[in-house]
Parts: structure tokens; C-alpha cells; sequence
């Protein structure tokens, strides 16, 4: 029974996997509560709602007992749904880390008018399943001291407000604001990312100049920091919820209006525009790559280099669960936003698969590396290999050794010789070191860690499709 290496900070109980099942443990002031949500009919209607994920009261003695054994010292177990591919915050779009920070708004506000909270409010209680946003960490419920108060406010702008308005007024990205810090950046810190001017424009004043002159009179000794109210009684949260009820819903707008206001801009957006593919080439291109897989019969598909998702949503329509991955954040933004209309099985990434997102937190585990939770029965690989080539400077050989290590069984690329328009395109101000970049040498190079088992030149293009099965 393996413990998550994420879940390990909150008292009240901890994650854990077992014969391949997820599971948590769960204290006896954690379970009692959940269990009167349980009862309520609360915790079935946000799981039907898709607000929290998918939760059940383990109840099988023989199971519990199992259980108790491996974890002792817990009142209840209780079993998720399964999510996969895990993400985080830092391989988000902005509007998908706008619409996980509204669920954690939505999800404390039905708490309040329970007389419940989220004693914490980070991004990494959100998952993704099928496009949209899940919240995940049940234990994060609590009965609070106050109503009138958000305990967690301060991290929730951390965590989402304070990364938008960064994208927004300072060309920021997710990625850089998340993975220096795993709790966001502080109030002094974001408001020195801004000039005075900014600070106390009316976008930022509120929740970026008024706090930021507020905690540097108290780092400079000039004021006093809050002090924590004294705790009431658990059975009775005191002050009245409207005044944070109001808070959350000025939140709410205010993080939709910024998603909103971002422009995806993408560096590839228009690549069907611009590449070397007519009709006929782009046509031909997807009846190949709906017959490859459907010879791969694969469950689980990685899309490298997914650019707005049309061949994820092949993958996805022939059965298979798609990780779609681009470094072109515009581009993972517009695939996010086609994905809120018409759902897929299908969880978009920002990730750069010749530089992905390495481990952090504790020990570099707390939240792995993209390479040790993305293992896909098979890795799509389109209008690819011309840009690790020549932009990520990778040998054919490394290609093919990332390629090995990601994919559990089956490979399909597309191979672009030199003379392709595209490939011609990225050369274009360097030096030509890819004479040597042939057709046969590629397959040459695969040959020692895939079997070829299938070829097929695209129609009207110069490009061929390949169909590798990993050598065991």
C-alpha cells in the first residue's frame, strides 16, 4: 500500500493506493464529518454536480480490516475515483487555473452555509477529469472557528488570484510563478512585481496596493499584524458569513473577467494555415493516424506536441484517455476553452516535452516529475521531430530514448524530412547540420528500441507516418 508522496501535511489523514485503488484515512474528526455530509445527501450531490470527486465510505469488513492493518490509528477509510494524468498548477492554461480557483469559491461557498470552511485553499486540491475541474481533497473540510473570516484567503490569492493578475498586468507565466514556490508568491513579493502607479490602479488596488502598503508598515515595525481571533466553540462557528459570502462572489467575477481578458496568443495556433498539409494532405494525415491507433488499440495516448487538439480528440473518439501536451501555452488555452464545449476524455498540459516539469517540493517528490506520472500505452508524436531536432538541439538518438521512456508500447511519428517547408522554415537562419536527417536514417535509429510495424507516406506531402511498437 503505497502513500502518496503529496499527501502527508494535514493531520487529519493521508492518501494511499492499493491494488491499484485510491484510498484515504481518514481521523475520526475528519470521517465524523464527512459521514454527516455523507448522510445529508451533501457530499453525493457535489459528486453528481462534478465538484468533488468521486467519493465513497469504505465498508467491507475484510477490506477495512486490511486497511486498518497497513494504516493504523484511523476511524474510517474512504475510496476516490481514480484520476490520471495527475496535474498541477504550473502545466495549467490561465483559464484552467481560473476555473479551478472559481470551483474552490463554489465549494466554500456551499460550506458556508453549512457552518463549514476549507481550512486551506490551494491549487493543488483541483484536478482535471475530461476537461473540467475536480476538487479532490475532502480533508480540507473543516468546522471553523468564524464565518465571517476565510481563514484560507491569503492563499487563496497566492494560489490564484495573485498568478493571474501577474499573466495579466505583467507578462508572467504559470509556469515560472508555480514551480519557484509551491505556495505561491507573498503579498510583498507580487506587489513589488508591479510599479507604484500599477499598485494603485483601481485593477490592483483592492487586493494588490492596499495589502502590499499594509505589510510594509508591518514589516517596518510602523503597524500591527492581525491577530487571530480566539477560537469559539466547533459545534458553533461565530460572526455572520455574509461579509465572506460577499468576498467570494467579487472573487469569483473578478478571476472569470481576468481569464477572460487573457488573449490566448499562440506561437503555433495557426500551424494547418502555415504548414506544408493541402486538404488532401490534412485529410489523409488523420485517416492514418484513426488507423494506427486503432491498430495500437491503445487505452491511454500521450499527444506530444498537441498543438489546439484535433488529433488528441481522434485519439479520444477511438476510446482512448488522451494527455495532450504543448509548450505553446495559447495553444493548450484554446484546446481548454473547445474542451468546455464539448467535452472529451482529454487532459490538456503545458508542457515542453524536450525541457518537462521536473519534481518539487519535499524531497522532489511532493509533486513528481511529468516523466514519472505520464507513462501512456502509446506516445503520438505529430509535426514533432523537426522541432526537437533543430530547436531543442536533440539527437536522433535522444529523441528516440525520450520516446522509449515515455511510451509503454506503441510510438506513431511523424517523420519531416529536410526539404519540408516547415523543416526549411526553422533552419532558416542557422547553419544546415541535418544533411544526415534522412528517412531511412530515422528508421535506423528507432530500430534499436522499436519494432516498425507499420509506414505510410502522407498524401501530398513530403512527410511520412510511422507506427513503432516498443521492444521489450
Amino acid at each position: 500500500m503505497s502513500r502518496d508522496s503529496g499527501s502527508f501535511r494535514d493531520p487529519s489523514g493521508y492518501v494511499f493506493q492499493h491494488q491499484g485503488r485510491i484510498f484515504r484515512a481518514l481521523d475520526a474528526a475528519a470521517a465524523a464529518l464527512l459521514k454527516d455530509l455523507d448522510v445529508q445527501g451533501h457530499l453525493k450531490r457535489w459528486v453528481q454536480e462534478g465538484l468533488v470527486v468521486g467519493t465513497r465510505f469504505v465498508e467491507d469488513p475484510a477490506l477495512i480490516a486490511a486497511l486498518s492493518d497497513a494504516h493504523p490509528g484511523f476511524a474510517a477509510f474512504a475510496e476516490h475515483d481514480r484520476i490520471e494524468p495527475i496535474t498541477y498548477p504550473y502545466e495549467w492554461s490561465v483559464s484552467m487555473l481560473a476555473d479551478a480557483g472559481r470551483l474552490t469559491l463554489r465549494l466554500q461557498g456551499e460550506l458556508v452555509k453549512l457552518g463549514l470552511s476549507l481550512k486551506d485553499a490551494t491549487a493543488y486540491n483541483v484536478q482535471f477529469v475530461r476537461g473540467k475541474p475536480i476538487f479532490i481533497d475532502l480533508t480540507s473540510i473543516e468546522k471553523p472557528a468564524r464565518l465571517d473570516l476565510w481563514f484560507a484567503l491569503g492563499q487563496f490569492n497566492r494560489m490564484f488570484l495573485f498568478p493571474l493578475l501577474l499573466v495579466k498586468h505583467a507578462g508572467w507565466d504559470l509556469r515560472s510563478y508555480f514551480l519557484s514556490n509551491l505556495d505561491g508568491r507573498s503579498t510583498l513579493q507580487v506587489g513589488q512585481a508591479f510599479s507604484w502607479r500599477q499598485r494603485w490602479s483601481p485593477a490592483l488596488l483592492l487586493d494588490v496596493g492596499l495589502p502590499y502598503a499594509l505589510e510594509k508598515k508591518v514589516k517596518a515595525g510602523k503597524a500591527s499584524a492581525p491577530k487571530a481571533p480566539a477560537a469559539a466553540r466547533p459545534e458553533a462557528p461565530a460572526g455572520n458569513p455574509v461579509a465572506q459570502q460577499m468576498t467570494l462572489r467579487r472573487l469569483d467575477k473578478k478571476i472569470a473577467a481576468l481569464a477572460d481578458s487573457i488573449s490566448p496568443e499562440t506561437v503555433w495556433g495557426d500551424y494547418t494555415q502555415i504548414c506544408s498539409y493541402d486538404e488532401a494532405a490534412e485529410a489523409s494525415k488523420k485517416s492514418l493516424v484513426r488507423e494506427f491507433l486503432a491498430q495500437a488499440k491503445s487505452a491511454s495516448v500521450l499527444d506530444v506536441g498537441c498543438n489546439t487538439g484535433d488529433y488528441s480528440r481522434i485519439a479520444a473518439d477511438g476510446g482512448a484517455t488522451v494527455f495532450a501536451t504543448d509548450f505553446d501555452v495559447g495553444a493548450v488555452e484554446q484546446m481548454y476553452r473547445r474542451l468546455r464545449k464539448e467535452p472529451k476524455s482529454i487532459t490538456p498540459m503545458v508542457v515542453d516535452i524536450a525541457n518537462p516539469s521536473p519534481g518539487i517540493g519535499y524531497m522532489n517528490a511532493e509533486r513528481p516529475a511529468f516523466l514519472d506520472r505520464a507513462r501512456p500505452d502509446c506516445v503520438l508524436a505529430l509535426a514533432v521531430i523537426h522541432h526537437l531536432l533543430v530547436g531543442a538541439n536533440l539527437p536522433m538518438a535522444s529523441i528516440r530514448d525520450l520516446f522509449a521512456s515515455l511510451s509503454r508500447k506503441h510510438l506513431v511519428l511523424e517523420f519531416v524530412p529536410t526539404d519540408d517547408v516547415m523543416f526549411r522554415k526553422l533552419i532558416e537562419f542557422r547553419v544546415n547540420l541535418f544533411d544526415h536527417v534522412t528517412l531511412d536514417h530515422c528508421l535506423a535509429v528507432f530500430s534499436e528500441k522499436f519494432a516498425l510495424r507499420r509506414q505510410a507516406p502522407i498524401q501530398n506531402s513530403p512527410r511520412t507516418l510511422l507506427l513503432f511498437e516498443k521492444l521489450a
